[in-house]
């Protein structure tokens, strides 16, 4: 359970890094080849989907968006997460 924890908040932590990675590469190079680079993402997971029981009604759904700085961010936490772990 407690490396599950780890993964998850190495994860959270890195997809953040990367949001904060993706906006400052879009104030550096606002438009051009970098910028349409850095920002083609895929999109991967459940789509949500809604359930109706008439007495109670929920959405169910899951989705992933993958970009390169996304991934930078990842790997940098997984990096700082190591360092820290030693």
């Amino acid at each position: 359970m407690k490396t599950t924890l780890h993964i998850l908040v190495v994860i959270v932590t890195g997809s953040l890094i990367g949001t904060f990675i993706s906006k400052l590469t879009h104030i550096w190079f606002p438009q051009g080849n970098v910028a349409s680079l850095l920002s083609t993402s895929i999109n991967t997971g459940l789509n949500p989907t809604t359930v109706d029981l008439s007495v109670v009604q929920f959405t169910i759904g899951l989705l992933f968006k993958f970009d390169i700085p996304t991934i930078v961010g990842v790997f940098i936490s997984a990096l700082i997460y190591k360092q820290l772990i030693k």
